[in-house]
């Protein structure tokens, strides 16, 4: 059972995070000191950033310095390609130079038996594949990187078979950031780092295997743990609503952990981003914001003009440039439904979004970022129902006509 603690903890995560049903009042919100500055002692070269989409996994997409990256599965779904969608032209390839490629050995640099997750730093593409068996071949996980246009690729680490590493991912340039299990007896979990040149892996600190790599701010690591009933702090495992959030900073060169803040479950939903760490809760009925700069530890309080029916909450919140988006599941009236919401904080602007699933009615996801242009995630249907479904595609979209609820033609 041990074997998957890892991958509960990440299911969990995602869980934990959707459950929000208690109000928080004005009094009781924590206060957050702010983060001391990284070390400069053996401190890797380069800022550090969060490379993830989103805390909770891994990313099949990303953005480097001439366009985006992603994966996708064949039709039949025996493998997978890479392709890229170029920043300048917005021209679409699969990213391989061999214009008699079919794209589905292993001749082509593109191909790949198992779908990667992706993460671009240093002016390199990082691609990380999990444990891959099929009935002619087993690969252990492994991590490899490539140059950017899809030439040069190298395994640069492989995991050993008592080895799982999950989550999200931040990255400095030189070195990769993300956690890592070993099952060795007791041994907890760790943030692993991992040097993208040499290939050496070490451990920069151990942590519960409850905890999450929520993102990166003023030169830290930043990372959750949950567990621990809010008012005695003893571990509550039948109780996940009481359980706490405990935020926390990571040194990236020497692995000191300093506690930032920490809130009751149900109570904050909150997301780590721009140096700031963003909490939504849902007073008397109403939505309110709290952004705390971590440098400073000062707050900012803004209300959105949104009710929250009872037992709403908020899930996948993410920041583009002064634009929180996050989707709100019982808005309004309580319908049940899922609406994506955007609210600039700047002007206070609210809007919904309405690009969704013709059939399950979710918002389309943001898949990430195209220099001032999103890349969503839009699925294709033959048909009008979940037996049609085809396959996602990546489609480009100006941050005008996304917020204006428009797909480009």
């Amino acid at each position: 059972m041990k074997k998957h603690i890892l991958s509960i903890c990440l299911a969990a995560c995602l869980l934990l995070t959707g459950c929000g049903e208690k109000a928080l009042s004005a009094s009781s919100a924590p206060s957050a000191p702010s983060l001391p500055a990284a070390s400069a002692d053996g401190a890797p070269a380069g800022r550090l950033t969060f490379l993830s989409d989103n805390p909770d996994g891994f990313s099949r997409g990303t953005e480097g310095e001439q366009g985006f990256y992603y994966v996708v599965e064949s039709d039949d779904y025996s493998h997978a390609n890479l392709r890229f969608i170029d920043k300048a032209s917005g021209q679409d390839i699969v990213l391989c130079s061999s214009p008699s490629c079919t794209h589905d050995t292993d001749a082509c640099p593109a191909y790949f038996p198992a779908t990667p997750s992706l993460a671009y730093t240093g002016g390199r593409l990082v691609l990380l594949f999990g444990s891959y068996q099929s009935e002619t071949e087993s690969l252990p996980a492994h991590i490899d990187v490539m140059e950017p246009d899809g030439s040069g690729r190298r395994t640069v680490y492989t995991f050993a078979a008592n080895q799982e590493f999950g989550g999200s991912i931040a990255g400095d340039g030189e070195n990769i950031y993300f956690l890592l299990a070993t099952f060795e007896g007791d041994s907890p979990m760790s943030i692993a780092r991992l040097n993208l040149s040499d290939g050496s892996l070490s451990d920069l600190c151990k942590v519960d295997n409850s905890t999450f790599l929520v993102g990166a701010a003023c030169g830290k690591l930043m990372v959750k743990t949950i567990g621990g009933d809010s008012d005695t702090g003893a571990a509550s495992p039948d109780d996940f609503y009481r359980q706490k959030h405990i935020l926390k900073a990571v040194d990236p060169a020497t692995g000191e952990i300093t506690p930032v803040l920490d809130w009751v479950q149900d109570e904050y939903w909150a997301l780590v981003a721009d140096d700031s760490l963003f909490l939504l809760s849902s007073r008397e009925g109403k939505l309110h914001l709290t952004v705390r700069d971590l440098a400073s530890g000062s707050d900012s309080e803004y209300d959105p003009d949104l009710s929250v029916a009872e037992g709403g909450y908020v899930m996948s919140p993410s920041w583009h440039d002064g634009i929180l988006l996050f989707d709100l599941y019982g808005g309004p009236g309580g319908d049940g439904n899922v609406h994506r919401w955007a609210y600039t904080l700047g002007t206070g602007e609210l809007r919904e979004i309405t690009l969704c699933d013709p059939v399950r009615g979710y918002p389309f996801q943001v898949a990430g970022s195209l220099g001032d242009k999103l890349v969503l995630q839009v699925p294709r249907y033959s048909g009008s129902d979940l037996y049609s479904f085809e396959r996602y595609e990546y489609v480009v979209c100006s941050r005008e006509d996304y917020l204006a609820s428009r797909l480009p033609q």
